[in-house]
């Protein structure tokens, strides 16, 4: 699903539970394109109430090792490489 550079750098800055949430996050909104908390609650596969899953993907998305410096920031400087050399991305 995703390029190899970004699954070595997220799985770097996350532990397997949060990699593997963030995958099912991206399906989700891939596949119901919504945005909202409680939409993406009542249809994650959790076999948890509403509320709880609402409450972790709260505490998922507010995570420090998804701020800009730590994970983002690398992705894009690899963009940017990609793009100097003339590479193709593969998104």
């Amino acid at each position: 699903m995703l390029p190899p550079f970004y699954q070595t750098t997220l799985r770097a800055h996350l532990n397997e539970s949060q990699y593997l949430t963030l995958q099912l996050l991206l399906l989700l909104l891939q596949a119901h394109r919504q945005v909202k908390l409680s939409v993406l609650a009542s249809v994650f596969p959790q076999p948890i109430q509403f509320a709880s899953r609402k409450r972790n993907l709260q505490r998922f998305l507010v995570l420090p090792q998804l701020s800009i410096k730590l994970l983002w920031f690398p992705l894009i400087k690899y963009w940017l490489r990609q793009e100097r050399t003339g590479h193709q991305l593969n998104l």
